[in-house]
């Protein structure tokens, strides 16, 4: 029997926006597998420092930053979210108190994140806000940085251009002007 155009076209779409997904270089495409049952997200390429971050975060999860289901030399898979795509899909107060506590957390284990903004949020199926993409982060021992983050981050510029140099006080200045400030003008740097 001959299937409709109706029907291909119906299959063609919901495999193209349905289960596990994976980012290569630019591009975002399906992928046909399952991590113990559940869709998930596989990154190739993340660098030494997002490497590093990722296994602290899977032996120290928290509800408010994406989970880190395996770490393999070429990829990590993580927790499958729906990305936050415009300023009416999400409530502000609520995306900005759990981004905080993602944050407060994330210094607590020396994670400093910088490239705060609502892109860089999704939703889990549980509902709640979640962090992912820690490709710009840095790591602290407390006061200086054993892992540096990436210096082309508009973020940790405007920090330094400000002058700040101690890596809690560059992350709280990076959440403040992306999260908090309404009023921030940007400095040449």
């Amino acid at each position: 029997m001959v299937e409709s155009r109706r029907k291909r076209n119906y299959k063609r779409k919901t495999r193209r926006t349905g289960g596990s997904k994976q980012f290569r270089g630019t591009n975002v495409t399906n992928l046909d597998e399952k991590f113990e049952g559940m869709n998930f997200f596989r990154k190739y390429g993340a660098g030494s420092s997002e490497h590093a971050i990722y296994k602290i975060l899977k032996n120290n999860p928290h509800p408010n930053i994406v989970k880190v289901y395996r770490i393999t030399d070429k990829y990590v898979d993580i927790e499958l979210l729906t990305p936050i795509i415009s300023e009416k899909d999400y409530d502000k107060n609520t995306l900005v108190s759990e981004a905080l506590l993602a944050k407060n957390y994330l210094q607590s284990l020396g994670i400093m994140y910088i490239d705060w903004k609502p892109d860089n949020m999704g939703i889990g199926a549980d509902g709640k806000y979640k962090l992912f993409d820690f490709d710009l982060s840095g790591i602290t021992d407390g006061k200086k940085w054993e892992r540096r983050p990436a210096p082309y981050s508009w973020s940790y510029r405007q920090a330094i251009a400000n002058g700040l140099k101690d890596p809690k006080e560059i992350d709280d200045f990076a959440f403040e002007i992306n999260f908090i400030r309404d009023d921030y003008v940007a400095l040449d740097d």
